[in-house]
């Protein structure tokens, strides 16, 4: 058997690549409607899209923020690293232990903590 080529597709080519043409006109008119956008399109880049195509692209693009707010994460006394190895959950094991013997208690502990996070 002979073996196909590869058809060569340029994708950083808004001519030839319709969603990157919507995605460069939503970037300049953010809050266009479609109608809007699909004429910027068919004048800027010469390519007909569907409307359907348009209100695609803004969903996805709306995707990846979705408003929920970020969690904040604790910092180690390390700076802004999490605990990734075993050898940092042994010492904050040993050290949520010193804590609870100290305190003389979880309910203290608790409390102790409470106050220094707030």
């Amino acid at each position: 058997m002979c073996a196909k080529k590869a058809a060569k597709s340029d994708r950083s080519d808004p001519k030839k690549n319709k969603s990157l043409a919507i995605r460069t006109v939503m970037s300049r008119m953010p809050g266009a409607r479609a109608a809007d956008i699909i004429a910027a399109v068919k004048k800027e880049f010469g390519v007909a899209v569907n409307s359907n195509m348009v209100y695609m692209i803004k969903a996805k693009t709306h995707m990846a923020s979705d408003g929920r707010p970020k969690t904040k994460q604790l910092k180690s006394k390390s700076g802004d690293t999490p605990m990734i190895s075993a050898a940092l959950w042994v010492e904050a094991i040993a050290n949520a232990r010193h804590l609870l013997n100290t305190t003389g208690g979880l309910a203290n502990a608790i409390a102790l903590l409470k106050a220094v996070d707030a």
